[in-house]
């Protein structure tokens, strides 16, 4: 017979499933994740395996899914290290939050599609323009947890800045669906600046920056 157990104390739950599960399912995503990225791009095959210049050719043609790969292997690490840093002041987790949280893990899940998707066909307006809208969805479920974290009274830890994490959703806004649908409008009118925009906003969160850390 099994025997229900308590959380350890201190722990916030919802629905019995703490705060930590939560992290560790949210960790276990975001893991198999960057690994399904690698494994779209697939080794080539030549008809001379000797041939050092047909192989180079081969590989050259793989360079717009090494270039989405990096894109989204960086954008994913940001995700996770952006999740863990939310988190991290959480207070208590409740029902909707869990659901939030559930939203931005499949959004995230299925990165690896448009990431796919854009480095097979990298100069169709359709395919660049895909990958943006799905980082705009995972973008915006971002957005949607930092809302019910400011205005849900109890959910923030109580050593949390409110004004400052008000500064960093309205940062986050700008920096994750706005840019990101830029992104997917440039691709309509030339790709390779659809590849740029997503580019420029990974790196634009991989570079420190202390004000956007506060919040």
């Amino acid at each position: 017979m099994s025997v229900a157990t308590e959380p350890p104390a201190g722990e916030p739950v919802t629905r019995g499933v703490s705060k930590g599960r939560v992290e560790a399912l949210s960790d276990g995503v975001f893991a198999i994740v960057v690994t399904l990225l690698v494994l779209e791009i697939k080794v080539p095959h030549v008809a001379d395996h000797g041939s050092i210049a047909e192989l180079a050719n081969a590989l050259g043609t793989l360079a717009p899914k090494f270039v989405s790969w990096v894109i989204s292997f960086a954008t994913v690490c940001v995700i996770w290290l952006n999740h863990h840093r939310l988190f991290m002041r959480i207070g208590r987790l409740d029902n909707g939050l869990f659901w939030l949280n559930a939203n931005l893990l499949l959004w995230t899940s299925f990165i690896p599609f448009p990431t796919a998707l854009m480095g097979d066909y990298p100069g169709n307006r359709l395919a660049a323009s895909f990958y943006g809208i799905v980082m705009l969805l995972m973008a915006f479920a971002f957005v949607l947890m930092r809302w019910r974290l400011h205005r849900h009274d109890g959910l923030l830890q109580d050593s949390a800045d409110r004004e400052l994490f008000r500064q960093g959703t309205r940062r986050s806004v700008w920096m994750g669906p706005v840019a990101y649908g830029i992104g997917a409008s440039l691709a309509w009118v030339f790709p390779p600046a659809a590849f740029v925009c997503y580019a420029a906003i990974a790196a634009y969160f991989v570079l420190p920056r202390d004000a956007r850390a506060k919040p």
